[in-house]
């Protein structure tokens, strides 16, 4: 399946429409829609974030988080990737050496790996591993 990981710093980003930054719009530009996936984890990771809201009372700003999560998933739903038993075993490959790397990355690095799909992210540090392709929509 050739097509493209998008990582949370990458829907945040393209959340914010025409003030996102140049790399990031040319990459929703380019990337048809059926080309890009999202895994489950980035998923949680923006609930976690909105729950965050809600629990620093910025309910009015929480609800408008809750409105744009409804509509990533409406929008990735067909493409949400979750992670199966061979990612897992792509990430116990992974997991040697790379104890630094926090697990939810190691996850959707695996997932790259095992899918067949471009990561992209802000953060590559994190996802400096063996087979994977990474492309940094921030340079």
């Amino acid at each position: 399946m050739p097509g493209y990981l998008l990582d949370t710093d990458v829907i945040v980003a393209a959340r914010k429409g025409s003030a996102a930054p140049a790399g990031v719009a040319a990459i929703f530009e380019r990337i048809a829609p059926e080309e890009r996936y999202v895994p489950v984890q980035v998923i949680a990771e923006l609930r976690a974030g909105i729950q965050c809201s809600w629990r620093r009372e910025a309910a009015l700003e929480a609800l408008a988080l809750e409105g744009w999560l409804e509509a990533v998933l409406a929008e990735y739903a067909p493409r949400l990737l979750e992670f199966d038993l061979d990612c897992a075993l792509v990430c116990a490959r992974l997991h040697a050496g790379r104890s630094q790397v926090p697990g939810v990355d190691r996850q959707i690095a695996a997932m790259g790996i095992a899918y067949g799909l471009t990561v992209v992210s802000g953060r590559l540090a994190s996802f400096l591993m063996q087979g994977l392709r990474l492309e940094n929509p921030f340079n």
